[in-house]
């Protein structure tokens, strides 16, 4: 797992996204990444008030331009 985003799917089916998150470049080690990963999840779960998701994605960029 590298790159992900965070959220629910919503009544007409599409996905809301709340977070996204990657380590394409590898900063962490993927056992780190999946920690953090799990822990935003379940912070924005409490948040939320509702189950939330963390779905594996390859189509999130790795760099903006600000």
């Amino acid at each position: 797992m590298k790159t992900v985003s965070i959220g629910f799917t919503r009544e007409d089916g599409d996905f809301a996204i709340l977070a996204t998150l990657n380590n394409n470049d590898g900063h962490l080690s993927s056992n780190a990444f999946h920690a953090i990963v799990q822990s935003v999840r379940t912070h924005i779960e409490a948040q939320v008030g509702h189950s939330v998701s963390a779905l594996e994605r390859q189509d999130t960029p790795d760099y903006v331009s600000i």
